[in-house]
Order: C-alpha cells, then sequence, then structure tokens
C-alpha cells in the first residue's frame, strides 16, 4: 500500500530558492506537514470504524429479531383469537 509522505526540509528549501523568507517557508512547511498527518486515515482507524458499525449493526439485528418476534406473537394471539370465534 503507498503512502503519503512529505518532505518539509526539501520543501522549506524550494520556498526558500524561490523567494520566500525562511520563516514564510517554515510557516508553510508546517501547515502542509500538519494536514498530512491529520488528515491521513491509518489502518488502526478503518478497523476501530469496522468494529463500531459491526457492533451498531448486532445491535440493530437484536432489536429487530426482538421485534420480530413480537409481531409472530401478536399474530398467534390473533389467530387464537379468531379461531375461538369460529
Amino acid at each position: 500500500m503507498a503512502s503519503a509522505t512529505f518532505d518539509a526540509l526539501h520543501a522549506a528549501k524550494a520556498l526558500t530558492a524561490a523567494g520566500f523568507e525562511a520563516q514564510q517557508a517554515e510557516a508553510i512547511t508546517d501547515t502542509i506537514r500538519e494536514a498530512f498527518t491529520e488528515s491521513v486515515t491509518t489502518k488502526a482507524d478503518i478497523a476501530d470504524l469496522r468494529a463500531e458499525v459491526k457492533a451498531e449493526v448486532k445491535a440493530a439485528i437484536a432489536g429487530l429479531d426482538k421485534h420480530l418476534w413480537l409481531m409472530g406473537l401478536g399474530i398467534v394471539t390473533a389467530v387464537a383469537a379468531i379461531v375461538k370465534l369460529l
């Protein structure tokens, strides 16, 4: 898997060579470096999200199972009442 890397020193040197002052080049490269490190999703991030989604799906299925069971019980009760009337 490819990973994003950013060479801040190389970028700062290129900026100063292009006419930026050292302080400006440093501020620009720091901002870019922060953007790279804060916006990159790691395998651990994906694994955590997957676990959260899996837990939510299991909880939803459990709730659905209970709901369906209660609906079935209601249908059986209704059919039994109808049979008594016949």
